[in-house]
């Protein structure tokens, strides 16, 4: 029997920003939490026991995706928020070495969002006062990075997408996109690295996941906004 009312549900919530807005949401306490994860992990744990409910899948897997939404619906009463997090990040030069990734890209970025969003939108519906859906893009869709060609690439379509999405479903669910610049280093960036990508910034620090967060309290507490991109990227859009 379906029993999460205006429930979140964030993608891909095993770690970086999906994990940070799961555990920003629990603490919140506003929404039940829903989670999917990949692979297991020791955080996916700590969120279970903190109150979310974890669904694990693979985008990769179109049975998996399917079996997915079916369970959704009869979980959930409606949906507050849909946040599309889940991604994969890899280079052209990996793709040549592996060319399914380049399918497992746009399995993720976009075929997985359409089928959610299409998929669970009576859910969406359902929430009284309004829903959101929320895609994360990437501050570079729009720029030159002949070495993420494919990568950038099913970012921006999600970025298309997510705008006919808003027309879609508009006036009750309004849906944007969040385009990332820099968030985070990973543990095997050297110095070098780092300080050639904090050269690109106006806002030249690593601002950490918190300005995600900010940004989907943003989204969701503005009833008049819809169908935008939103740079989170320290400026490197206009450097």
């Amino acid at each position: 029997m379906a029993q999460f009312q205006q429930a979140v549900l964030i993608t891909g919530a095993g770690q970086r920003v999906g994990l940070h807005l799961a555990q920003a949401f629990l603490a919140q306490g506003k929404y039940p939490v829903l989670i999917t994860y990949r692979k297991p992990r020791a955080e996916i744990n700590d969120l279970v026991a903190k109150g979310a409910k974890a669904y694990q899948v693979d985008f990769n897997d179109a049975t998996q995706l399917q079996q997915f939404i079916d369970q959704v619906q009869q979980d959930v009463v409606s949906l507050r928020a849909l946040i599309h997090n889940a991604s994969i990040w890899v280079t052209d030069a990996q793709i040549a070495a592996d060319p399914t990734l380049y399918d497992a890209l746009f399995a993720v970025h976009v075929k997985a969002p359409y089928q959610l969003t299409m998929g669970l939108q009576s859910l969406l519906f359902k929430c009284e006062g309004g829903s959101d859906v929320i895609g994360f893009s990437d501050a570079s869709a729009q720029l030159n990075r002949s070495d993420y060609i494919a990568y950038l690439s099913s970012k921006a379509a999600l970025q298309n997408q997510l705008r006919q999405f808003a027309a879609k479903l508009a006036p009750h669910c309004k849906v944007n996109d969040i385009a990332p610049g820099l968030l985070m280093f990973h543990a095997e960036d050297t110095a070098a690295m780092r300080a050639k990508r904090l050269a690109r910034q106006l806002l030249p620090f690593e601002p950490g996941p918190e300005v995600i967060w900010q940004s989907v309290q943003f989204l969701m507490n503005n009833a008049y906004v819809t169908g935008v991109s939103l740079p989170v990227d320290g400026g490197v859009g206009i450097k």
